[in-house]
């Protein structure tokens, strides 16, 4: 048993007691291990004694680690890590069997809200957040318990249920009662001669026809705990729980609620494959009603794979200069100073007006919401700047909640705009085209601007900026019409604009190329910018870092048949936008 103590003042230690001598001893420890008691939480790392030693008193952003590697010697290694926002009255129980550190509240609220802990994994610089049912978040519950004004809390993870004895016992007959009482699905239906009816012949029936009247098990059904069935429910493939929305109203309101959506988001984007998106227009000349935006998915798996549709939107096409990222499971879309938002998983879509023809879709992590952040030009002596953007919140039913006004010091936008960790990044020149190279960084929670320095190296007219491990990172390619060879800039600390860089080259050159991100492996994905004029085969290309390896993997079911492109109108050039790493999401917009 451990814990942090003075010895005496002003001397800190880690005070060890063995329960099973009953002895108690001193471990010393760098000063930095326990600044104060109030800053610091002993935890289990691992099977190690571990402290975390947050940098500010009352919010978690940036911590150390300190892990005690080897009791005797008093051996202890330290990390330091960088949340992407700040958790206010949380302190950190442990982690969980994967080895991510969770993060809890110190206190119920006084009103009736969602109890969430969250989960870093430090191996992806990863914060999710997870939704707790059924604790405080409603005021039947808190006057049930007699919850009145501030309630402590204490979240202890990795508990383990043992039971023995007569209790065991007890529990092995409530189960065998409980599944055995009512017939279960794999036994017989005895049938019931004297309940069967026969039924009047239709002249196109041959044989008569009984009607069975028979006993059906529906107790077993309602004999499953509710959160049994939920559980069950997040591993369903999407398209079977769309249509589970049908089998109740219990279902359909859980399938539709909130919580639901976030804990079947963190199911699929806790699954080993990922998944990517391909949209991709009709072409570029054809105008008005006849647009079509086609939007196929695919998962990483093997060197050759099959893309499904998922929607089609009427009127909408995809400019060169545009993407469709996906974001925390939603796709967005730019078309002039039109901005559409989609759910691939669902099939529902909503087309919003916008001030500005630069949008891009952005969403925070802590309040679980969706914003939207366009660039309003300002022309300049033949130049854009831009100082002014309007920030759409949306709400619920498809439609905005609140349009804000947000400005910042003048730029020129250069590079494609990207959503990491509830921050929407992308590269510019400050305050005119060739200048100053800057990351503008929009906060989309607190709904802020600020800028990030760069080496001039890193901003290029043909730079593209992907997420790598985590973190914001510009691939600059060394020639501007191919891939060949290429630099790997990596922000690796956002604060003090600390850049590294990595040089890599590819095997052969990748023309008409861009790169849209990386795979959960961690591999560089390139990917085409434009169809072919002819029926052809549709490639991606993975890059491993590590084994400097390049390797193709064929799409198929895109544009690779000229029944293909009849069936969907594919005329002259038509651009295409990958987007690595979807996660499919319920969520309703």
């Amino acid at each position: 048993m451990y814990s942090g103590a003075w010895a005496p003042r002003p001397n800190l230690v880690i005070v060890c007691f063995d329960v099973r001598h009953e002895k108690i001893s001193f471990n010393k420890m760098p000063k930095d291990v326990l600044i104060m008691l109030s800053y610091s939480v002993l935890i289990e790392y691992k099977g190690k004694l571990a402290s975390i030693v947050r940098h500010r008193s009352l919010s978690f952003r940036s911590f150390d680690i300190w892990i005690l590697e080897d009791v005797k010697k008093g051996d202890w290694s330290k990390q330091t890590f960088e949340l992407p926002y700040d958790l206010v009255n949380m302190t950190s129980p442990g982690t969980n069997k994967a080895g991510e550190i969770i993060f809890a509240p110190k206190e119920l609220s006084r009103d009736a809200q969602p109890f969430y802990i969250l989960y870093y994994n430090i191996e992806r610089k990863d914060l999710r957040r997870v939704w707790i049912h059924g604790i405080a978040e409603d005021e039947g519950f808190r006057r049930r318990y007699g919850l009145v004004s501030d309630c402590n809390v204490s979240v202890s993870p990795q508990h383990v249920e043992i039971e023995f004895g007569v209790s065991a016992m007890k529990r092995k007959e409530h189960e065998k009662d409980r599944f055995c009482s009512s017939r279960t699905m794999l036994q017989r239906i005895p049938l019931d001669l004297k309940k069967m009816t026969r039924l009047q012949v239709k002249p196109h029936q041959k044989k008569p026809l009984c009607k069975v009247e028979s006993r059906r098990p529906s107790k077993l059904l309602h004999s499953i705990p509710l959160d049994l069935e939920v559980e069950i429910m997040t591993r369903l493939p999407v398209k079977s729980l769309m249509r589970s929305r049908c089998v109740s109203k219990t279902w359909s309101s859980i399938i539709r609620s909130q919580g639901f959506a976030e804990a079947y988001y963190a199911m699929s984007s806790s699954a080993t494959r990922s998944r990517f998106t391909v949209a991709f227009s009709n072409s570029v000349f054809v105008k008005g009603d006849a647009q079509r935006l086609f939007i196929f998915s695919s998962s990483h798996e093997s060197s050759s794979l099959a893309a499904n549709l998922h929607m089609t939107i009427p009127s909408l096409s995809l400019s060169h200069v545009s993407d469709c990222p996906s974001v925390h499971g939603f796709v967005g879309c730019c078309h002039g100073f039109q901005f559409t938002i989609c759910n691939p998983s669902t099939g529902q879509f909503v087309t919003l007006p916008c001030k500005g023809n630069r949008t891009s879709l952005g969403y925070d992590p802590v309040d679980g919401q969706f914003k939207a952040l366009s660039l309003v030009p300002t022309p300049v002596r033949g130049y854009h700047i831009c100082v002014v953007h309007e920030v759409i919140k949306l709400g619920g039913g498809g439609g905005v909640e609140s349009r804000n006004m947000v400005t910042s010091p003048p730029y020129s936008p250069l590079t494609n705009r990207l959503c990491i960790n509830g921050f929407i990044y992308f590269g510019a020149w400050a305050p005119r085209p060739r200048t100053n190279p800057v990351i503008v960084c929009f906060d989309v929670r607190h709904e802020k601007i600020s800028f990030i320095k760069m080496p001039k190296d890193i901003l290029m007219s043909y730079s593209v900026l992907i997420e790598y491990k985590g973190k914001l990172a510009s691939v600059v390619r060394h020639q501007p019409l191919s891939f060949r060879s290429f630099d790997l800039w990596i922000l690796e600390d956002v604060k003090k604009g600390v850049w590294s860089k990595q040089t890599f080259d590819l095997s052969y050159d990748l023309v008409n190329i861009t790169s849209p991100g990386t795979n959960k492996a961690g591999e560089i994905i390139f990917a085409p910018t434009k169809l072919s004029h002819c029926a052809q085969p549709f490639y991606i290309f993975h890059y491993n870092t590590q084994k400097k390896d390049l390797r193709r993997v064929r799409i198929h079911g895109i544009a690779d048949d000229e029944g293909f492109r009849r069936h969907y109108g594919l005329v002259s050039d038509c651009n295409v936008s990958v987007s690595p790493e979807h996660v499919e999401s319920i969520a309703f917009l």
